[in-house]
């Protein structure tokens, strides 16, 4: 019951968070292209555009982030876990799992500090939206993010999971 609960919860939020990334992407889309058609119209265009493209393109990048951290499928350098036995895949997958969530806390913290800095001298991004606002997405998704890489620190590493897959089909010799 409890499990089915956590699962039921994962896919709503999973859901939100692409939900929120291609709102963003039509967000981005819809206000280039209407700049783009009202300056050729001889239409000076809306005044806030390119600063909310610029906040746009942060918060994307920061949810492809988080969705590529999800689905493990963000850049990684980890030539040494292509190299070597299961149990050293095993052992060097969590020890690069935990080094990613230290790295992404502290960066979080840092961003919160920042973020909680411009609060403190508030600003006007665009369209009344304060500045810290439109930088909160830092800390939120470094988090999210630390979180999902101290969760893989516990599951098998991919490549482990193809190596299984492809000695119980190799026919024994």
């Amino acid at each position: 019951m409890v499990k089915s609960a956590v699962t039921l919860t994962r896919k709503i939020l999973h859901g939100i968070e692409d939900g929120v990334l291609v709102s963003l992407i039509s967000s981005l889309l819809l206000i280039s292209f209407t700049q783009i058609v009202m300056r050729n119209a001889g239409i000076a265009g809306f005044t806030w555009a390119e600063d909310a493209s610029r906040v746009i393109v942060l918060w994307l990048a920061m949810f492809g982030a988080m969705r590529a951290s999800r689905l493990r499928n963000h850049i990684a350098i980890d030539l040494m876990t292509h190299y070597g036995q299961p149990w050293l895949k095993r052992v060097l997958h969590m020890v690069v799992c935990l080094f990613s969530a230290t790295v992404c806390g502290f960066a979080a913290w840092h961003c919160l500090e920042f973020v909680i800095g411009e609060y403190e001298f508030p600003t006007e991004a665009f369209l009344g939206i304060p500045v810290w606002a439109c930088e909160a997405i830092m800390p939120f998704a470094l988090a999210v993010i630390g979180m999902r890489f101290l969760h893989q620190v516990f599951l098998p590493p991919l490549d482990a999971e193809i190596d299984t897959e492809q000695t119980a089909d190799t026919p024994a010799q």
